[in-house]
């Protein structure tokens, strides 16, 4: 089983006007007919697309043939998204910062509401969205979860169980806190397909889309493709070491490359 991670999906030239704001977040939304073109990739190879299986019992196989697609952020790009799963038969999961909940080019209430009754699972990104959710104290994090649950449940008439870490920033505490409101799975950016478990928590790694992965690289990653896997892999520990030693010069890095690309 494989879990893919995208973010919005906008034409370029309107980028800040769907979810988080500036060139960051830009490097991770895609333009409508490159994400059309994923789609297509993805069915290519032939593999189920759908929900998780029941996760419960650590004893049963996951089955290696199935792709999940998530998308994080909430941005209001995810009625488009949601449509252009469903005219091929699929459904994916939307992770929701609920403080933005009704904020300019985000989700409001009766746009979350549509997604699950079409047949999407909405979860949480935690309620504010932390940078480095990592560094966070534990009574914090435990009241980022529990906050974007109770919001949620308001909306939908049950709390979420499964959430993915904003930011992708995981240590020890964001476990032990997800465990402690209640979730049930906790998603990652670590692009691995190991399970990991912390009492009733199960742990999932995703495989991370930027604006510049090709379809084809979406469709390996889905694929179990070694080389596309191990290339990322190598990727994101380099990020994730710079990330820990140092959030700022991690921050001043990404602002660089990304002002570089709009650039050219």
């Amino acid at each position: 089983m494989t879990v893919l991670l995208y973010h919005d999906v906008v034409a370029r030239s309107d980028a800040d006007s769907v979810g988080f704001p500036g060139p960051l977040a830009a490097r991770y939304k895609l333009e409508p007919d490159r994400f059309e073109a994923h789609l297509d990739a993805i069915a290519s190879t032939g593999l189920e697309v759908g929900f998780l299986p029941w996760l419960s019992d650590r004893d049963s196989l996951l089955p290696r043939s199935r792709t999940v697609l998530t998308f994080d952020d909430g941005g209001a790009s995810a009625l488009l998204i949601g449509r252009a799963l469903e005219q091929r038969g699929w459904r994916g999961y939307f992770f929701i910062p609920t403080s933005a909940v009704g904020r300019r080019g985000f989700l409001d209430v009766e746009g979350i509401k549509a997604l699950a009754a079409r047949g999407h699972v909405v979860g949480t990104h935690s309620h504010t969205h932390p940078t480095y959710m990592g560094r966070l104290p534990l009574s914090e994090l435990v009241g980022e979860w529990q906050r974007s649950r109770d919001v949620l449940g308001e909306i939908l008439g049950e709390e979420p169980d499964v959430a993915s870490v904003p930011g992708g920033f995981l240590s020890a505490r964001v476990i032990e806190s997800a465990a402690r409101a209640g979730l049930r799975v906790l998603m990652t950016s670590e692009p691995s397909r190991r399970v990991r478990w912390f009492g009733d928590l199960t742990i999932l790694g995703r495989f991370g889309i930027w604006s510049s992965t090709s379809p084809s690289r979406a469709a390996a990653y889905a694929a179990c493709s070694r080389r596309a896997r191990a290339q990322l892999w190598i990727e994101w520990r380099a990020k994730h070491a710079t990330k820990r030693v140092s959030p700022a010069a991690y921050q001043r890095l990404r602002a660089l490359r990304a002002s570089h690309r709009r650039v050219r």
